[in-house]
């Protein structure tokens, strides 16, 4: 089952700071992201404009080598390289807009499940993944 939505969140953060967020992958990288899971955390590769990361949660627990790509301005895009429960080529990508005060931040979520764990997490974000990413991602950038 493949899930595409779209949400949209207002940040105190400047679009120079979304981007700095989503492309910190030090070690410290787990704890400005509280749904990631430490353990699942390993940097394989960082270029300039993109890297090759593998990230996780613990709820669901899923993980994924995600190839972020960060070469157009104010905007981020994650591909799914592999996972254990979607398919390769989902993606989610997040373009920051500046706005008086921060960042409009516009994003698009797609993932196809490839198990019953898979399934359940794609189910579960077509049903609350719109306004429970916005929360989440606002209150992290918020947070900075």
């Amino acid at each position: 089952m493949r899930t595409t939505f779209e949400f949209d969140f207002v940040t105190t953060a400047s679009p120079e700071q979304v981007i700095e967020l989503m492309t910190d992958f030090s070690p410290n990288r787990p704890h400005r992201w509280p749904a990631s899971s430490a353990k699942a955390f390993e940097v394989y590769r960082v270029g300039d404009t993109d890297a090759d990361i593998r990230e996780g949660q613990n709820f669901p627990k899923l993980w994924a080598t995600w190839h972020y790509d960060w070469s157009a301005p104010n905007s981020v895009t994650l591909t799914i390289a592999e996972s254990d429960h979607l398919e390769p080529g989902g993606f989610m990508s997040l373009t920051a807009t500046p706005r008086e005060g921060g960042s409009a931040v516009h994003a698009v979520w797609q993932q196809t499940s490839k198990s019953t764990r898979g399934l359940a997490a794609v189910i579960m974000m077509r049903l609350i993944g719109s306004r429970s990413l916005s929360a989440y991602y606002k209150k992290v950038y918020d947070g900075l």
